[in-house]
C-alpha cells in the first residue's frame, strides 16, 4: 500500500480527511482537532470543520464546532464552539475572536462551552444572565463524558480585554 501524496500547499484535515490550504491558522486549527480528539475524547464523528452558523440573514463559519454526542450536526446541537488564530494575534484580534464567539453561542441555542486559540488558550462556559447567554472564564474546556465543570478562574479587571458581556479575555 503506498503512502498518501499531499500536494504542496496543502494538509489533509485530521477531522474529514479532506485537503485543505496549508497556512499557518489552518496548522493551528488541526493541531486543536487532533488534541480535542486525542487529549480530551471527542469522537471525530461529533466534530465539524468551518462548520456554518446562521446569524439573521448571514452564515458564518466557525473554525471548529462540536455537537452534543451522537447528535445530527445541525446549529440547534452545537456543544461547543472552538475559534483559532495563529500565534501571533495582535491583542486587538483575541477581543475580535471573543466576540465572534459571544455571537456564535447566542445564535446556538444550546452551546455549552466556547474555546478561543491563538497565542494563549481561553476557555468559556456558556451560562445564564439576566436573560442572556454570556461567556464566563474558566480554567479548561472539559472532556468528553465530564459530568464536572471546572471552576471559574479569579482574575482582576482590565479594561483592555473586557467585551460587552464583561469576559475578561486575558489573565
Amino acid at each position: 500500500m503506498s503512502e498518501e501524496v499531499i500536494p504542496p500547499g496543502k494538509i489533509k484535515c485530521f477531522i474529514t480527511g479532506k485537503l485543505r490550504k496549508d497556512t499557518a491558522e489552518e496548522r493551528v486549527r488541526q493541531d486543536v482537532a487532533r488534541s480535542l480528539v486525542e487529549e480530551y475524547g471527542y469522537d471525530k464523528s461529533d466534530i465539524d470543520i468551518e462548520f456554518p452558523i446562521k446569524m439573521g440573514r448571514a452564515k458564518k463559519r466557525a473554525d471548529i464546532v462540536i455537537f452534543s454526542e451522537s447528535e445530527e450536526h445541525t446549529q440547534e446541537n452545537i456543544y461547543m464552539i472552538v475559534e483559532v488564530k495563529t500565534e501571533d494575534v495582535k491583542p486587538s484580534d483575541l477581543k475580535e475572536g471573543v466576540r465572534q464567539l459571544e455571537s456564535y453561542i447566542a445564535a446556538s441555542p444550546n452551546s455549552a462551552f466556547a474555546l478561543w486559540v491563538g497565542n494563549e488558550r481561553l476557555a468559556f462556559e456558556v451560562i445564564e444572565e439576566k436573560g442572556k447567554r454570556v461567556l464566563t472564564s474558566i480554567p479548561d474546556v472539559p472532556k468528553r463524558g465530564e459530568s464536572t465543570i471546572p471552576k471559574p478562574t479569579k482574575g482582576g479587571s482590565c479594561s483592555c480585554c473586557k467585551s460587552k458581556t464583561g469576559v475578561q479575555a486575558c489573565s
